[in-house]
């Protein structure tokens, strides 16, 4: 299943989309595996308890999965995974 990510974490990964065994059945599954394939990108996705970083947003379907299950949220090999890190900026 491919996983989506944004502004900087793709260069992390070495590219735009990275792809996970299908036999991840909930985000957290999926966070873990990319964790453990990209140990670089770990700590930019989960802090030292496992949580995901608050200024993280994980999207299933379009959906926010603090909204949703947060890392029970269930997925499936159809699922649309985005992952956005931190984007600050804008005009004084």
């Amino acid at each position: 299943m491919g996983i989506r990510l944004y502004a900087t974490l793709g260069p992390i990964v070495g590219g735009r989309t990275v792809q996970v065994p299908d036999d991840c059945t909930t985000i957290g599954d999926v966070l873990t595996t990319l964790s453990d394939d990209y140990p670089d990108l770990g700590p930019h996705l989960l802090d030292e308890d496992g949580a995901v970083r608050p200024y993280v947003a994980v999207m299933v379907n379009g959906r926010d999965i603090r909204h949703l299950d947060g890392l029970q949220t269930a997925i499936g090999a159809d699922s649309g995974i985005d992952i956005f890190p931190p984007v600050a900026g804008g005009a004084d």
